[in-house]
């Protein structure tokens, strides 16, 4: 059986339990730009989203979607 590859576009801001949504971009222009605007926040798999709540990261891809990554999900 191969492993789950679906790529995570939503997360929520803050915390874990947070009730404020954001998309990711899904180019990589675009997610330079979400990266400086959002330096100093955090994004959470949203429990209020269905989520894992674990803390994700941004990652770039220039030959696929951007997408947010934990090794909890």
């Amino acid at each position: 059986m191969r492993g789950d590859r679906r790529q995570i576009q939503t997360a929520v801001l803050g915390s874990a339990d947070s009730e404020e949504p954001l998309m990711l971009p899904l180019e990589a222009i675009e997610l330079d730009a979400f990266r400086r605007r959002h330096q100093l926040d955090t994004f959470w798999c949203g429990l209020l989203l269905g989520g894992c709540g674990a803390q994700l990261t941004t990652k770039l891809y220039t030959d696929r979607v951007c997408s947010l990554s934990s090794p909890a999900c």
